[in-house]
């Protein structure tokens, strides 16, 4: 395919030629005509930017894909989750700024996640923000997602798009997006094994295989976690496995089959009141113990990926997705159980030919996705068995959307952004009559309209970016919010989609590779955000019933701050103590996070609740050394008390966790060892918790001190 979009300049002048005598020439006309005449200018050639399919790219393809975003993003690289206990996402994301993650009850159980205050209703799982994998959605139709089937292990990488920065995925969500990007055949090798032992009981075995036959490419990963737990009645067990088939035809296209498994097995414990948390965070709830509370699910995604090269600069992506999941809960009020049913489908044109002479990417996208959940509904006995039957009813979410993207690079430094989606969403429930069981309540419907983002990118210098962006963010309930067993409206469709505008602006960049910087300003102005009224059923009931509710008017103001320095280079050389090299770098991740009721009638400008306190700090200092071994200590902390009911009458306490990693990668054998030393003062701190709990128990403990080591080959 030839270039497009070549501007080429060409002049030329001067005497003619013929049969007439030369003359004297005249040398003031000579010199005029030495300025007047025009410059021969070379050829300027745009040529677009040849499309690197995101599972091949190394990490600093993918990092110079991700400074391409007007706005706030991270990336986790293999490297960074190898050298962590990678049991669950809050373990490998704790270095992105903006990011709050935690456990609900140790490693290997669900994590609480919020970017910039996503989903700050959220008590178990994840909404809010969008899980991608691979570029794709895994959230169910309503936005709902299923965390624990992810393992770090299966992935090459982690990619965060905070906001609207994720438009380009075809995200709709408030938070985001988290895009795992999975291994293949042509990044994995032939054997890869990590076992991983420690404190609380945990044990993590992992065995990876990759590798490229001809046109076609595999990879496999199985593994296996078993955790005893730091609190009473905790602990899960959770195998995966995960299966990637591509095939890569003569004319570009690639075929790609990928699958992962998840068997889930926890006990729940939770809960504490603050009263109980300081006494004692190894407790568990006691009406948890009494009734058994447990979840059991089995969880299988198989998807496929085509993808059609157009030319030199387009390429075209079609991919379809099913998902099944089954599930038994035991969450103090009920037993519950059901199957869900998910499939979506997206369609997407990606192209960096030039425009007008200039560099230029347009990415565009329909999305189609359904989901039907059979919720059963049983009273729940002592010791966790099944009583009557109080719901038996078929949830619906459909949605459909589609998006558009332009990049233009109007001068050299300056790139504009500009794109819109718009969805079309409905949920709906059907139930079955019966003495015993739930009437038939409907359906509602939501769409978005238009939702505009405009933003730049100025390239300050070679290493240094300025941006800056504008958005709306169209966010509906999910089914869970819409169904509770009370709603506090009193009815499906009854409830708004939250609604909202971004304005975000930030700069990143480097200095001589001695210091790097991110840093993002942003602000929400959000209408209808949805608010979590959990309620006590009876007097002394022990637990809460989850409800819902829309609030008029919040704002979430915040500031991210990552920052990695090199302290010093050369420092045993310095000392006399070896001539290979070395280097001290210091690491921080900083959050500062003002979300706020805005002219609330009943709670004015309180801190709206949640896992976020305002002031967040991740710290490292990390002392590296060519022979292959590494050091570094660590702090974690929430550095002030934060609210966890919307009346701003009961706080999370702050802490300070204090920890040390080491690790030694011994290349001639591939094989390395890390060994990890967590919460070395046994602080009593809070990992995650329930928003506005009608029974006072917000707390989820964090672990107390603990040691974990391992190893990982590779061959």
């Amino acid at each position: 395919m030839s270039d497009s979009g070549i501007a080429t300049t060409q002049a030329g002048g001067g005497a003619g030629s013929g049969s007439e005598p030369r003359k004297k020439p005249d040398q003031k006309k000579a010199a005029a005509s030495k300025r007047t005449a025009p410059m021969r200018l070379a050829p300027v050639t745009v040529k677009g930017k040849r499309i690197v399919p995101e599972r091949l790219q190394n990490d600093k393809e993918a990092r110079k894909s991700l400074d391409e975003t007007p706005g706030g993003v991270g990336l986790v690289t293999q490297q960074h989750i190898e050298e962590r206990r990678p049991s669950d996402l809050a373990d490998v994301l704790d270095f992105v700024p903006g990011v709050i993650a935690g456990t609900r009850a140790g490693a290997e159980e669900q994590s609480q996640i919020s970017i910039r205050g996503s989903g700050l209703e959220n008590t178990y799982q994840l909404w809010g923000l969008n899980l991608m994998q691979d570029g794709f959605t895994q959230n169910q139709a309503d936005g709902f997602a299923y965390l624990q089937p992810v393992d770090p292990d299966f992935v090459q990488r982690i990619e965060v798009y905070k906001g609207a920065n994720a438009l380009q995925f075809g995200a709709d969500s408030l938070g985001g997006a988290i895009n795992l990007v999975s291994k293949t055949g042509y990044n994995t090798p032939l054997v890869e094994t990590d076992s991983i032992g420690g404190s609380f009981g945990y044990v993590k075995n992992y065995v990876g295989s990759g590798r490229v036959i001809g046109p076609w490419d595999y990879y496999v990963g199985l593994s296996d976690s078993e955790l005893g737990g730091y609190r009473e009645h905790s602990g899960a067990v959770q195998r995966r496995a995960f299966l990637s088939l591509g095939y890569l035809a003569a004319n570009g296209m690639t075929i790609r089959f990928d699958a992962n498994y998840l068997h889930n097995d926890e006990k729940l414990p939770q809960a504490l009141t603050l009263k109980q948390l300081e006494s004692n965070p190894q407790l568990a709830e006691p009406k948890a113990v009494t009734t058994n509370a447990w979840r059991r699910y089995d969880f299988l995604r198989t998807g496929v990926t085509i993808t059609q090269p157009l030319g030199e600069y387009g390429v075209l992506e079609l991919y379809n997705q099913f998902i099944w999941h089954d599930l038994d809960h035991t969450p103090i009020y009920a037993f519950l159980q059901g199957s869900s049913y998910d499939w979506n489908s997206e369609l997407r044109y990606v192209s960096t030919a030039p425009l007008f002479g200039h560099q230029n990417k347009v990415s565009a996208g329909i999305q189609y996705g359904g989901t039907l959940v059979h919720d059963l509904e049983y009273a729940l006995l002592p010791g966790g068995h099944m009583g009557a039957p109080l719901r038996n009813q078929w949830d619906h979410a459909l949605t459909i959307g589609t998006y558009a993207e332009d990049d233009f690079s109007l001068t050299p430094k300056l790139t504009l952004v500009a794109g819109g989606r718009m969805d079309y969403s409905r949920r709906s429930i059907v139930g079955q009559s019966s003495p015993y069981l739930a009437d038939s309540t409907g359906g509602t419907d939501f769409f978005s309209g238009i939702s505009p983002k405009l933003g730049f990118i100025y390239q300050v210098t070679s290493q240094t970016q300025a941006f800056g962006n504008i958005s709306r963010a169209y966010q509906p309930p999910i089914l869970l919010e819409e169904s509770s067993p009370v709603n506090t409206k009193a009815g499906l469709g009854n409830m708004d989609a939250e609604k909202a505008w971004q304005f975000e602006l930030g700069t990143r960049g480097a200095l001589n590779e001695r210091v790097k910087w991110d840093v993002s300003v942003f602000d929400y102005e959000i209408w209808d955000e949805l608010q979590n009224v959990n309620f006590v059923p009876y007097p002394h009931a022990g637990y809460t019933i989850p409800a819902y509710d829309n609030i008029g008017r919040t704002r979430h103001t915040g500031v991210e701050l990552g920052n990695d320095v090199l302290i010093a280079s050369n420092v045993a050389r310095a000392l006399g103590l070896g001539s290979q090299g070395d280097a001290v770098r210091a690491r921080v991740a900083y959050t500062f996070s003002y979300f706020r009721f805005v002219d609330n009638p009943t709670y004015h400008s309180n801190q709206i609740p949640g896992i976020t306190p305002e002031n967040y700090l991740h710290g490292e200092v990390v002392y590296n050394h060519n022979s292959g071994f590494w050091f570094g200590p660590y702090v974690d902390s929430a550095m002030n008390h934060w609210a966890v009911n919307s009346a701003n009458t009961a706080y999370a306490p702050s802490y300070v966790l204090v920890g040390v990693r080491a690790g030694y990668d011994y290349k001639p054998l591939h094989c390395k060892f890390f060994f990890d030393a967590r919460n070395l003062t046994n602080a009593t701190w809070v990992s995650a918790v329930v928003p506005d709990a009608g029974n006072g128990a917000y707390f989820e403990p964090g672990d107390g001190r603990a040691f974990y080591g391992g190893m990982r080959f590779s061959l």
